[in-house]
This record gives C-alpha cells, structure tokens and sequence, in this order.
C-alpha cells in the first residue's frame, strides 16, 4: 500500500538542516576571543587596593588602568600618552600646566570626574600629611585649581619635566573624595573594571565596568589567585585552575618547555642592588664602597634566575632599555685583587664584620648567599640577617639601621632617589643634586637624555650602591592569549586589551 505524505513534509524536513547551518555560520561569526573570563596567579597579595597609600607595588600590579585610572599613562607600548586628560600644554616658562579633561567619565558609583575631583587627588598626593609613596615627584607643584568643569591646571615653584611622567604612576590616580577614604578595601575608580569579590589570602575578582567612558574590554571577568607556594603554583597550572602566572623570575622544566604556554616579555625596570648605607662606617668611604662594586661577580650571580634567563647587567640605577641609558657596567669590573686593595687603602681590616639584611624574597635567600662569599672573599665577615617585609620597610627604609642589603626598586624612571635628602642610602651629593635640577629643567628630549646620563654617571662614579641587573621578569600565559602590555614600565597586569584567540 502506499502511503500519502502530507503536502509541507519536504519543507519541515530541510528545516533542521537549515537550522544546523544557522548555528554554524553564528558559531563562525563569533569572535576568536569567545571566551570571556581570565584566572591568573601573582606571587604577592597587595596589603591594600589604593596605590595612592601603599609603596606595594602589587597594589598597583591589579588596579592600574584596571579599577583606577591617572590623568596620563604609561601604554603597551610603553609611551607616555592621554588617559582622563585629553591634551596638556605647558607654558613658555615651564611653571603652568593646563589639562583639557575628558567630559563623559565617571566613577563607578556614579559620580561625576571633573576638574574639581582630579584637583582634589592631586591636592591629596602634595598635602602635608600625604602617605602617598611618591609624594616627592610632585613636590614641585606649587597650586593646582579647577578653572573650569573640565580644565585643571598645575602651577609649580621650579620647572619639572618629568610631571606628565609623574601623573602616569600608580600613585596618582585619580580618585573622588566621597569614596576615597573607602578605596584600601573596596576601591571606586573610573577604570573599565569594578571589585567584584576579595577574599584576602586567596584570590580577588574584578568584573567589566558596563559604563565605563572608554572602549569596552574584551574580557566581562578577571580573578587573581594568590599563590602561597611555588608547588601549590605548579600544580594549579597543571590542573587549569589559572590561566597563566604574572610576573615570572623562574620557571621549572615542567612548565618551562610546555607547548600550551609561553613566555611573554614584561619591560619593568626592576633593578636590583646591593644597597649601601653609605652614612655608616667604613661605607662612607668611597674606596670601600668601589671595593664593593669590584668584589661582586654578577655575570655569576644573575645565574640564580636560572638557564632560561639572562638579566641585563646595569651599572647605574638606570634601565638599558631607555633611550638615555649609559652603559656603565664595566667601570667597575670584577676584581677581587682591586677590591682587597682598595680596602687596605681605606684601612679596612681583613675580618670586619658587615651585616647583609635580606628580604623574604627567592632572589633574597639566594641572592644573599653568593654576594656574602664574594664579600667574605675580599677580607669581610659576613652575617646573613633575614627578615620579613615589615620589619625591612622598618628598620631599613625607615630608620636606616642597617650596612648593607639586597633588594629590587620597581619603579620606572626612580634616579631622582638620589636627589633626595635622608633616603635610606643616606647618600648626599651637591653635585647630582645640581645635575638634577637640569634634568627637570630640560625643555627637548635630547637636552633631558643628556642629563639623565650625566646622572647615572655621577652616581656610578660615587659607587652610591653595587648596581647589579635588571630582573627579569615575564608573564607565563596561556599560548591563546594575546594583548598583554608587554613594553610598559609599569608593574601592572593591565586587562582593557587582552583576549583569547581560540
């Protein structure tokens, strides 16, 4: 017998097949970046999310252009461009300038960012009672006024060509004064991301800004896991719970030769020294200090970061990648024979003892032990003092009891340290002083390299500190992620541009 199909039967069954095809070509259409969340893993938790309060530079590493956004930025490509000011100009003597801002921004709560609420920040860094950690940038500024909605301006008692620079820091942030006194823990900013969750010791959740002024992130979320150990680190890679980990220094086989991830370039200029107190005895002697520089071999200790890296040798606290970098490694080339010369000169006897404070750091436990046997080497005792952060913030930078210690300064373009009075190095010179007066002088790129160089050569002729290398740090991240801000100095893990390619 056979059977009658109905009349719209051939109809409802290619309507499957053109429904498959619909989803396909929908599947295509979408964006490589489809996924849209990121989990990464950082070493150091930040004691606070406001880096308007904190030296920490992990404060900055998560809230920089994330959650916070400065008048000025550092990008990845690491200029110096506008961010919440559109254009500036300077006047013809250097001590005014005026910022035009963007007129669409505001906070996440709301509120509107105008000239009064950027005055009020910058006010804030510059006050008496300021906690800001680099407060001694703006020191310059003599008033700062809104002159309209949307103009400020910035009036100085000494021309300073380093502002713009300045106000692209962490540090100088732009932030609201109903809000700011809530930013340590639940920060409100203008950034393209919000706090979503904070859980201290474990991880820390930001979600995409819906109103956010500016192009919108690829990205809707961004966690950051703490990592306590370096095996709990390894064994939340291998199991996909992160995404790749900010800030590398060393990287084991396991990991180091896996196809799924790669290493991506990060230009900080993370400089390490063996800082010298050079108000105590026998280091405020220059021929000590000269010993010093001779007696370490650093061709030996940047080998602690392992095969896969090879730091950049420095020989001022001056970054190789600037275009006003002066190469100065070899002016004090390893000598032990010099070193014990220059100490006898000084009448340094052989087995004075010297104290080496270290900071609970890889690079301090490892770091400390090679420079304490080339310092033992050339006639010193050496007595290894290891202590936590706290106590090296205080009895270091603070009250600068201490002879020698290792650490790493990340802040960018920070050769105006050395200008400073009391710095913990307790270095005071009328000669870089002088020569830093013509570096905020300068009005031409050319006229500023010029003396930034003749900085870095005093300090290195004055053997201030032993200048070591440049850390070298990477981020270790998934191969199908792109858009990270490689080429800025700033420490920050920066999301308004990164995305998944598959």
């Amino acid at each position: 017998m056979r059977m009658m199909m109905p009349r719209n039967n051939a109809p409802a069954c290619r309507r499957p097949f053109h429904l498959f095809v619909l989803i396909a070509l929908f599947l295509l259409a979408l964006p490589a970046w489809a996924r849209l969340d990121i989990r990464v893993g950082m070493q150091l938790e930040p004691p606070t999310l406001d880096p308007t309060q904190t030296a920490a530079a992990a404060a900055g590493e998560i809230t920089y252009c994330n959650l916070f956004e400065g008048l000025t930025v550092i990008d990845g490509d690491g200029q110096l461009t506008p961010r919440l000011a559109k254009t500036w100009s300077v006047s013809d003597d250097g001590l005014t300038y005026t910022f035009s801002l963007r007129k669409d921004v505001r906070f996440h709560d709301g509120k509107r960012f105008n000239a009064r609420s950027a005055a009020f920040s910058i006010k804030r860094i510059v006050s008496a009672d300021s906690k800001n950690p680099q407060r001694k940038w703006f020191e310059k500024i003599r008033s700062v006024e809104a002159t309209s909605e949307h103009v400020l301006q910035i009036h100085l008692n000494h021309p300073d060509s380093l502002l713009t620079f300045a106000l692209a820091l962490p540090a100088a942030v732009m932030v609201h004064p109903d809000s700011v006194a809530g930013n340590a823990t639940h920060p409100i900013g203008t950034g393209p991301y919000r706090l979503a969750e904070w859980l201290p010791g474990q991880k820390l959740k930001l979600k995409r800004n819906a109103d956010y002024w500016g192009e919108k992130p690829y990205l809707e979320q961004a966690e950051f896991y703490f990592m306590q150990t370096t095996a709990g680190t390894e064994n939340m890679l291998a199991e996909g719970m992160v995404d790749g980990l900010v800030s590398v220094t060393r990287v084991t086989n396991r990991f180091g030769g896996r196809p799924d991830y790669k290493m991506s370039n990060r230009q900080l200029e993370s400089k390490m020294l063996l800082a010298i107190n050079n108000g105590r005895p026998p280091f405020d002697d220059i021929r000590v200090r000269r010993a010093l520089s001779h007696a370490i071999n650093k061709n030996e200790l940047r080998t602690m970061y392992g095969a896969q890296f090879n730091p950049d040798l420095i020989g001022s606290h001056f970054p190789p990648s600037h275009p006003a970098y002066v190469d100065l490694v070899d002016r004090y080339p390893y000598d032990p024979k010099r070193a014990r010369e220059l100490l006898r000169e000084a009448g340094v006897d052989k087995g004075t003892p010297v104290k080496l404070t270290v900071p609970p750091t890889d690079y301090g436990r490892y770091g400390g032990l090679m420079l304490a046997e080339d310092l033992e080497a050339i006639g010193f005792k050496v007595e290894l003092d290891p202590v936590d952060w706290k106590t090296w913030m205080q009895s270091v930078f603070t009250d600068k009891d201490y002879a020698l210690t290792l650490i790493i300064h990340v802040e960018p373009m920070d050769l105006n340290i050395y200008a400073r009075d009391n710095y913990y190095f307790n270095y005071a010179n009328d000669a870089f002083k002088a020569i830093w007066k013509q570096v905020l002088d300068a009005r031409t790129d050319k006229e500023l390299n010029h003396w930034l160089g003749e900085a870095q050569k005093q300090i290195a002729e004055d053997a201030v500190n032993v200048f070591l290398f440049i850390r070298p740090e990477r981020n270790l991240m998934h191969k199908d992620l792109q858009g990270l801000w490689e080429n800025s100095s700033i420490p920050s893990f920066v999301l308004e541009d990164i995305h998944w390619t598959h």
